[in-house]
């Protein structure tokens, strides 16, 4: 009989990533009715993380985005996503790992 441990923490994690490609998929595909508005914390450090280097400067652990009404070229992958966002009126883009 096996008795394989059952990593709960880790089928949750693997879970709420899901839903967040699952919403990013659909805000790219226009498909979430006005008002919407979609928070994301991230580390700044994360291998894979790519934001220009005033941001990081100014948050050099943890950043929060929203995804409101002023974001641009939504690209949702499976491991990562990328969007355009105005940072003291220049347009910059991230890309961000789930």
């Amino acid at each position: 009989m096996r008795q394989e441990k059952i990593e709960y923490g880790l089928l949750v994690e693997a879970a709420l990533r899901q839903v967040v490609r699952d919403v990013l998929g659909r805000l790219m595909r226009d498909e979430v009715a006005q008002p919407h508005h979609f928070y994301i914390t991230f580390r700044t450090t994360h291998s894979g993380v790519v934001i220009p280097e005033f941001l990081l400067d100014r948050y050099p652990t943890e950043m929060t985005i929203v995804l409101q009404h002023q974001y641009w070229d939504l690209e949702v992958g499976e491991t990562s996503f990328s969007v355009t966002l105005s940072f003291n009126d220049k347009h910059e883009r991230l890309i961000i790992p789930f």
